[in-house]
């Protein structure tokens, strides 16, 4: 299976877009979580709903932090999302959190297999260091939360990394992921937001 190494190449090239300067922002539409959704998590900054391609997709919902804009100029079928912190720029990079969705038919590898293979692509096609990770559930599915360093790309400074991946085993079996960059990993303000978003993002499954 290789839909994380798409997964990673568009993260990618946000960045690269993200750096140049080269963004439009646009407005999304904050929402709550809908009521049966017990297994989320609830944070304090509102909710955007990502919009879905097709019906029999996960809903998946990031939260926004005050600061934060929508940023659509690379949306696709991988890249479903980004949100930029412009008061976060220095040295001409600006935060941001960019969210994938894939799916693979027929895998049958697990969660945690799947899991493996995207932290060995960090390290062998992003070149990552430094990496941890820790095991945690999002909505009730497996995730996990990696943090490691970036090398320096193109105009893009060494910098750190949070990719928070959720698996949903399904028809077909769903990855989502959350991977939020930055030149400023000790401003309050980002520590602050960047766990919010990353407790709060959600996947919720279709109604069958």
């Amino acid at each position: 299976m290789t839909f994380t190494y798409r997964a990673l190449l568009a993260a990618g090239t946000v960045t690269a877009l993200l750096v140049s300067g080269c963004t439009r922002d646009v407005a999304g539409t904050a929402v709550t979580a809908s009521a049966g959704e017990d297994a989320c998590a609830t944070v304090d900054a509102p909710l955007a709903d990502i919009p879905t391609i097709n019906p029999r997709e996960p809903q998946l919902r990031i939260p926004v932090p005050s600061g934060w804009e929508r940023n659509s100029m690379m949306d696709s079928r991988v890249i479903r999302y980004a949100i930029v912190a412009e008061n976060l720029r220095t040295r001409g990079f600006a935060t941001n959190a960019v969210v994938t969705l894939e799916s693979a038919r027929g895998t049958n590898e697990t969660p945690t297999q799947i899991f493996d293979q995207n932290r060995n692509n960090l390290v062998e096609i992003m070149g990552a260091s430094d990496m941890s990770v820790e095991a945690n559930t999002t909505c009730g599915f497996p995730s996990e939360t990696t943090r490691y360093t970036a090398p320096k790309m193109g105009l893009a400074p060494e910098r750190p990394v949070i990719m928070h991946a959720v698996v949903a085993e399904a028809d077909p079996t769903w990855l989502a992921t959350l991977t939020i960059q930055t030149t400023e990993p000790d401003d309050p303000q980002f520590r602050r937001d960047a766990q919010q978003i990353v407790d709060g993002f959600q996947l919720v499954l279709p109604a069958t």
